[in-house]
């Protein structure tokens, strides 16, 4: 698999649960890159019809929440889902970015390592946070600390990201603060591409 083109700089964001990601995305869409979150892709190739029929064969469980408690509590029942999935949201990445002609695309990809697609860009990028940060974050999520072990043990750990990864963002301060290194960041890319 290969996401990169010509003239083009194509970075694949990851991170850990609760690290920035999302935040991330949004601040390189402030700096004018095109962005693309794979949660999002997910989220709307799930509901297609025969997508959804396949989830429920696989899964046993058709409603969103019921899905996710059963893959994030069986190895086996994820690795079906993924193998579903993870073709599908490759195909939309490149039909998607086959339209886009912006020198500088994101990809929000939370298991970039896992599913073996570091290759498929230029650049990879870490967004990383303290475990203190991460846990202080749990309640404006909504999310329970069992929710977020079952999430964090089905990932590779944030350190394994953090080395695996060409650059990495300490995101444990404000949005502000993130959104100022990614500013940064994208001036840099910038200043590099033109040379």
């Amino acid at each position: 698999m290969n996401f990169k083109t010509r003239n083009q700089l194509i970075i694949g964001l990851t991170g850990g649960i609760l690290c920035g990601k999302s935040t991330a995305l949004q601040a390189f869409a402030r700096c004018g890159a095109f962005t693309l979150s794979c949660d999002e892709l997910v989220r709307e190739i799930s509901v297609r019809p025969t997508v959804k029929r396949q989830i429920a064969a696989l899964t046993g469980a058709a409603e969103k929440e019921k899905v996710a408690q059963k893959v994030f509590s069986s190895g086996a029942a994820r690795k079906k889902l993924e193998a579903l999935l993870h073709p599908l949201v490759a195909r939309e990445i490149k039909k998607r970015l086959a339209k886009d002609h912006t020198p500088l695309r994101v990809v929000e990809v939370p298991l970039l390592f896992e599913a073996g697609w570091q290759d498929a860009f230029d650049l990879t990028l870490c967004i990383a946070a303290p475990a203190a940060v991460q846990t202080r974050r749990l309640a404006a999520r909504h999310m329970s600390k069992t929710d977020f072990l079952k999430r964090s043990r089905a990932q590779y750990d944030l350190a394994q990201k953090m080395t695996r990864s060409d650059i990495c963002l300490l995101n444990d301060a404000t949005e502000q603060a993130l959104q100022d290194k990614i500013a940064q960041l994208c001036r840099a890319l910038t200043i590099y591409q033109s040379k």
